[in-house]
């Protein structure tokens, strides 16, 4: 087929980002799999590519789309590789309520195939909403998550856990967490990392009752957390702000720090655009 008339007829049949190949296009990507993959009848084969990319007019400026192997689990999914938590791994679900599917992926297990097979069969399903933004987020934070000199993780990471907690327990108010440090050096053991700390809470939660009270609660559980670490890590400041108050320039030296697995423990329909706030 003709690459303009292929392209057409990509578009056509609705192939999209989240789209999982039908089971002629199975037998076709298994021919592209590298040899250390191996796909079962049951896997899922998910399209990873961005939308603009997949219906993209020019088969030659587009040539191939990325799959993902998605393996159908029959136990529950771990609840430590849910919502992007670990970065080699995810379990999520697909499928409308009643009749999910428990999906398990590897960010190792990808590979391409010509664009130009998807203009021989429609999509089997998608995934679509907070699904297709988890994984989709999951593959962005393998290249742009936020990196600390080592020296840093070794002091506080110790404490992973505790700053786990204080999102979860906070997860109604805590949309964002963007951390800057003085330096990005290895400092050796007796000099201190100075800190400075923007918690970013939902506006429409700050135009609520109790917005005073909880804010103020808000930097005393993160300020405290942070003052457990004593010379090793000095926190400056953490500002308490709601979305609407919190823009680009201000986060523009800072990192994100919310551990992102704990946006999605909620039923959000997806992550904020607050979050995608990035340097």
């Amino acid at each position: 087929m003709a690459g303009e008339v292929a392209a057409e007829e990509i578009a056509r049949l609705g192939w999209r980002q989240g789209s999982v190949l039908g089971h002629l296009l199975v037998r076709e990507a298994r021919g592209h799999a590298p040899g250390r993959i191996n796909i079962d009848e049951s896997d899922r084969l998910i399209v990873t590519s961005h939308d603009c990319d997949i219906v993209n007019p020019s088969i030659k400026k587009e040539p191939v789309v990325e799959v993902l192997r998605a393996a159908v689990s029959h136990t529950p999914p771990d609840s430590h590789l849910q919502g992007g938590r670990n970065p080699r791994s995810l379990h999520f679900t697909m499928g409308a309520e009643g009749r999910q599917i428990n999906l398990s992926c590897n960010i190792h297990e990808r590979w391409t195939i010509p664009r130009q097979l998807l203009a021989n069969e429609s999509p089997l399903s998608g995934l679509t909403g907070k699904s297709l933004r988890t994984l989709v987020e999951w593959l962005a934070k393998r290249y742009i998550r936020a990196a600390f000199p080592n020296a840093f993780d070794r002091r506080w990471k110790t404490k992973v856990k505790e700053w786990e907690a204080l999102l979860k327990r906070n997860s109604q108010w805590i949309q964002g967490v963007f951390l800057r440090l003085d330096t990005l050096a290895e400092l050796p053991d007796d000099q201190p990392y100075r800190c400075h700390l923007f918690v970013a809470v939902p506006g429409t939660m700050r135009m609520g009752p109790g917005w005073v009270v909880e804010k103020g609660r808000l930097e005393v559980d993160v300020s405290g957390f942070w003052q457990q670490f004593g010379s090793g890590i000095v926190c400056d400041d953490v500002e308490v702000l709601g979305t609407d108050e919190l823009t680009l320039a201000d986060i523009e030296q800072h990192q994100r720090f919310d551990a992102d697995w704990v946006s999605f423990d909620d039923d959000s329909p997806s992550t904020p655009a607050i979050v995608d706030m990035r340097t």
